[in-house]
Formats: structure tokens, C-alpha cells, sequence
């Protein structure tokens, strides 16, 4: 077969293609999940996303080579996003076996912690979850959150299981609180004592620390097969911020972490 002198010009133009939209792919931005979750992640005056997650991961971005194209949506939706691949990241994820269905976890970049709380003043609190078993009480937890091992099998009890309420997004464990729609909830109590101090009403209280867990960027499988150095990149990202001026400057704002 004899190209024509047109066709040979265009033949390199052809051949080129597929290695420009890869490259496209991959200076495309990455779309992560935030919601209202406060010191973490909040809506700022502008609207635009704010906290100590988006602040740390803007630094790991920026060390992979990689942009940010931050989403707001409740937690509860991420996950199912993520594995849909409308989503790339998520941030603050605890690792799971069952996650892994779905995406990767990049190496820890904080801890998080896990405690019991209620409205301040409360009385007969539980010195173990445990005590909870076979009292008339209710306990929120955010729907999509994964806990640490070691709580994840203590609620898995019939008993204390029975005394679990589902709540949709991070910002009802106050307002469930404080409206007795439940007793206790179970988060991390960075943010819900955060909401506390800066809301109208009755004081919280930390009745039990549960766990501290490491918690980690959640990559989509989807993300990672058009992608497949992104881990990788992320990765050594994170190594790179860490050793940042900027990484320090940005946690002393966050005091507790």
C-alpha cells in the first residue's frame, strides 16, 4: 500500500494521538471528596473548601506534580463514587480490607481520633462500650465512616449494635446531640468539640477514647488503571511535603495535631 504525500504528513499527526491524551490525562486535575467536617474540611466565606486535610494534601499535590479538583459531597457518598470512578481521591480514609475492593490507600499523612462523647453533665456515662449493653440509649454514628479494628469489633455486639443510629452527613452528631434525638455519638472529637465551641448551645464532653488511627488518601481503582503511577507519585509526595517547612507551618495552625 503507497500513502499519498497528504497521507504521510498526517501519519505522524495519527501516531501522536494516543501519547497526547495520555499526557492530557495526565496533567487533568484530581477530583477528591470534601465535606463538612471541621477542623479537617469546611466551606470557607468564599464557598471554596478550607482545613487542615486540605491544606496538608495541597502540599502533597503540589510535591507529586499533580492539581486538586476538590468536590463537595457527603461522606457517605464518596466510597460509592469513588468505585463508580466520579471521584479520584478521598481523603481521611481508614484503611480496610473491604476498601480494597475499590481503590488503594497512599501511606498515612495524620492520625485520627475515635472517642465516645456526649452533652456535658450527662449522667451514668460508661467507663467501656461495653456498659452500653442493655440500657435504653442511642448511639450516632456517621453513615460510610469505618472505625478502627478494635471499636469496629466491639460494635459488631447484637447488643451495642442494636444501639447504633445511622446519621447521613458529619454535621448532624452535634445537632442530634443536642436535640436528644441520640445519647452519644461516636466520632473524631477534634471536630464535634470544634462545632461546639463555635455553636450556640449546651457544652460536649469526651466520656470514652476509643482508638487513634492512621488515616490515609483512598485512590479509585478506575483513577489508578488510566493513571498507573499515581501512587506512586502521591507517595512520594507525601515524603517530600513532610520534609517542607510549609508541612510544620501548617499543623502548628491546627493545634492537637
Amino acid at each position: 500500500m503507497s500513502l499519498s504525500r497528504r497521507d504521510a504528513c498526517l501519519l505522524p499527526l495519527v501516531l501522536a494521538l494516543p501519547a497526547r491524551a495520555a499526557m492530557a490525562e495526565e496533567r487533568a486535575p484530581l477530583s477528591i471528596g470534601w465535606s463538612d467536617y471541621p477542623p479537617f474540611q469546611s466551606r470557607s466565606a468564599t464557598g471554596t473548601p478550607q482545613g487542615l486535610d486540605v491544606e496538608l494534601l495541597e502540599l502533597v499535590a503540589q510535591a507529586a506534580g499533580e492539581r486538586l479538583q476538590w468536590s463537595r459531597r457527603p461522606w457517605a457518598r464518596q466510597i460509592p463514587d469513588i468505585a463508580q470512578g466520579e471521584l479520584d481521591l478521598m481523603s481521611s480514609a481508614t484503611h480496610t480490607p473491604e476498601r480494597l475492593a475499590f481503590g488503594e490507600f497512599t501511606q498515612p499523612y495524620r492520625n485520627e481520633r475515635v472517642a465516645l462523647l456526649s452533652l456535658a453533665g450527662a449522667a451514668n456515662l460508661p467507663r467501656r462500650l461495653a456498659d452500653l449493653k442493655g440500657r435504653a440509649v442511642k448511639v450516632g454514628v456517621i453513615r460510610g465512616v469505618v472505625f478502627p479494628l478494635a471499636v469496629r469489633r466491639e460494635l459488631e455486639d447484637p447488643e451495642l449494635a442494636g444501639l447504633l443510629v445511622p446519621l447521613y452527613a458529619n454535621d448532624l452528631t452535634l445537632s442530634a446531640l443536642r436535640g436528644r434525638r441520640v445519647d452519644f455519638v461516636i466520632d473524631d472529637p477534634a471536630t464535634l468539640l470544634y462545632r461546639a465551641a463555635r455553636q450556640p448551645g449546651e457544652a460536649v464532653e469526651v466520656v470514652l477514647e476509643l482508638a487513634v488511627s492512621p488515616v490515609h488518601v483512598y485512590v479509585g481503582h478506575r483513577t489508578l488503571e488510566r493513571r498507573p503511577g499515581l501512587l506512586q507519585r502521591l507517595n512520594l509526595g507525601l515524603q517530600r511535603a513532610r520534609q517542607q517547612p510549609e508541612w510544620s507551618r501548617v499543623l502548628s495552625r491546627y493545634p492537637g495535631f
